[in-house]
């Protein structure tokens, strides 16, 4: 699921005056949750590297990674209200394409279907209806994830999420998994990147 928002549907939120010192802030990796924020890798395009030494709202730049002259990898603690919605819920989480730019925020989102639900629902608190969903064309008539993916795939996704597979720090391993289904490690592994590349793939189409 893909969300997409423009600077003035989300005005309201913090993070969108980010907008306002960088030209893009990108999310690169998530690092850790925690309960006042994400701990998060970002890239900042910039035009003057001096907005990287300045306070911002709901983004505190804890590390340059590296710099260039107009961008920066940066280890930032995110704290806005959107950050806090995933902070709270263990059930979505985002991954790439995820960014601010100056024609507004996108958000690429995975989950289950109870987490899917509930962004969509906590958007709607945020911002009304300021925003878009995004779906897959096979997701066209249902926007989870889980409900297009084949039957074993889903059974092996949705116990690796059970068990915490996607958490961090990371709750299992493929082989508790295998051991939990009865299976071949070989067998989860394939069945997860499968249905992890149909997932990503099927996003933004």
């Amino acid at each position: 699921m893909q969300v997409e928002m423009s600077l003035q549907a989300g005005s309201s939120l913090s993070g969108s005056k980010l907008a306002n010192s960088f030209l893009l802030s990108e999310f690169i990796t998530l690092i850790e949750k925690r309960p006042d924020g994400l701990l998060c890798y970002v890239k900042l395009e910039f035009n003057d590297r001096k907005v990287l030494n300045k306070k911002h709202e709901a983004m505190e730049i804890l590390e340059i990674k590296s710099i260039t002259k107009n961008s920066a990898l940066a280890k930032v603690h995110l704290s806005g209200p959107i950050a806090m919605m995933f902070c709270e819920d263990n059930e979505a989480w985002w991954v790439n394409p995820t960014m601010l730019g100056q024609n507004g925020f996108t958000l690429t989102i995975r989950g289950t279907k109870a987490g899917l639900t509930r962004v969509r629902e906590r958007f709607s608190d945020l911002v009304g209806n300021g925003f878009f969903v995004k779906l897959g064309a096979e997701s066209m008539q249902n926007p989870e994830f889980n409900d297009y993916l084949p039957h074993k795939q889903r059974i092996v996704l949705d116990k690796a999420i059970e068990m915490g597979y996607y958490s961090l720090p990371r709750g299992c391993t493929q082989r508790e998994i295998a051991a939990a289904l009865n299976l071949k490690q070989a067998t989860v592994s394939e069945h997860l990147q499968s249905a992890e590349s149909k997932i990503i793939n099927s996003i933004g189409k």
